[in-house]
């Protein structure tokens, strides 16, 4: 029978080789790291910057697979790519962007990037594959000045938010015709039911709700994020609240996946894993994801994933890494390695319904808030290390959990 280190490592080897056999397509390697072939918005001279975006990835799809965005738009002469609703990606394609500014426009109530099976009124999300967003450079993702809406499903619209943890700002507020609720389309990147994928090298900041969401996702590897949010917009010299900044969230069906080298500052919390089943169906507005919030039985159960070798990173008002499995959802193997949590995370790593998680490996993590887990019965704590008092973790050892130099030290 393997060990942990060798079930580990199996895993990791499975994802891997997933990854390469996609990236061994690639041929004629540029400093891009990518093929010399390749559409970019700037082919073309009419239409707004979006609908030259997607007219390029529209183009590129059978042909190229690969779509750069620059710099500068040689159309406008711009130096920022003002988008009015999201960048749609279809399977066996590349978006590379290339020291670029994407910012969302005040008419836009839409994520910046969302793969192209889903949407408004898609009830049926067909699988897509071999999905690539890589930035090269400085690339920076941000919110709109003015945004339409923000906050997730729960949170109501307001212009007024301040001060009430179930408003959320939004221009939309009141606006006859205009949903009055948050939700999906307020996330940065969504990747729903995608096999084989990567993101990497990007910057998010001050997106209207979550960051970067996987829905029933598998084999890839997010990698290099930063995030940069305040749980505030400035419109028009007033600070305005804006609630569910998380930085990344794992929902149902997610398989196979590294989170490597992610820092920054989240509003809620910076990575949440699981999703509570709301019974709401793939393609609904007011939902948390666009693929549907119904747990389909073990095939939505999440497995394998990776958080390692993430640097100064916290969540303003909630935790650095949360896992929820709540309901009927299971959550199995979850590695979570050299991590140093910054002092400002209101809380550390807590794991909720811990009866519902089958392997969960925590080892080098220095943090100044316990990890919390009750409850949990097979799992594995190794060099943890809690700067300031009290005890480092709240966990109960047995046959099955595992504790090793787990300690606290003074500031």
């Amino acid at each position: 029978m393997m060990n942990i280190k060798q079930i580990k490592n199996w895993l990791l080897l499975t994802i891997l080789f997933s990854l390469e056999a996609q990236a061994g397509n690639s041929r004629n390697r540029t400093d891009l790291g990518g093929p010399t072939e390749y559409h970019s918005p700037n082919m073309y001279n009419t239409g707004s910057q979006i609908e030259r975006i997607q007219q390029a990835i529209n183009e590129a799809r059978g042909t190229t697979g690969r779509v750069v965005i620059p710099p500068i738009d040689a159309t406008t002469g711009r130096k920022v790519w003002l988008i009015d609703r999201a960048i749609l990606l279809p399977s066996d394609m590349e978006l590379v962007l290339n020291n670029c500014t994407i910012k969302l426009s005040d008419q836009c109530r839409d994520n910046f990037i969302r793969s192209g099976n889903t949407g408004l009124g898609i009830a049926e999300v067909r699988p897509l594959k071999n999905i690539t967003i890589r930035g090269v450079g400085h690339v920076l993702l941000e919110g709109a000045d003015n945004p339409r809406s923000t906050g997730d499903h729960n949170k109501t619209l307001s212009t007024e938010p301040n001060g009430n943890y179930n408003l959320s700002y939004g221009s939309d507020a009141g606006k006859v015709g205009e949903n009055q609720m948050g939700g999906w389309r307020n996330h940065a990147i969504i990747l729903a039911h995608v096999d084989r994928f990567e993101i990497s090298g990007l910057t998010l900041k001050d997106y209207h709700a979550h960051g970067i969401v996987l829905e029933r996702a598998q084999n890839g590897k997010i990698s290099d994020i930063t995030f940069n949010v305040r749980q505030a917009v400035n419109v028009h010299g007033t600070e305005r609240q804006i609630l569910n900044q998380d930085g990344l969230g794992v929902r149902f069906g997610c398989k196979n996946i590294i989170i490597d080298r992610c820092q920054g500052r989240s509003g809620d919390d910076f990575i949440n894993i699981g999703l509570t089943d709301t019974n709401v169906d793939a393609g609904q507005e007011n939902v948390n994801v666009v693929s549907g919030s119904i747990h389909r039985g073990k095939i939505d159960d999440i497995t394998n994933i990776y958080l390692q070798n993430w640097q100064d990173f916290y969540s303003i008002s909630h935790r650095a890494i949360r896992i929820m499995p709540i309901g009927n959802l299971r959550i199995n193997n979850v590695f979570i390695e050299n991590m140093t949590i910054n002092k400002l995370s209101n809380q550390g790593l807590v794991i909720e319904h811990a009866k519902n998680v089958m392997g969960l490996f925590v080892r080098n993590v220095v943090s100044q808030h316990m990890v919390v887990s009750k409850g949990i019965t097979h799992a594995s704590f190794r060099d943890i290390l809690r700067v300031g008092t009290g005890h480092a973790i709240d966990v109960q050892p047995s046959e099955t959990v595992t504790i090793d130099h787990v300690i606290t030290i003074p500031n």
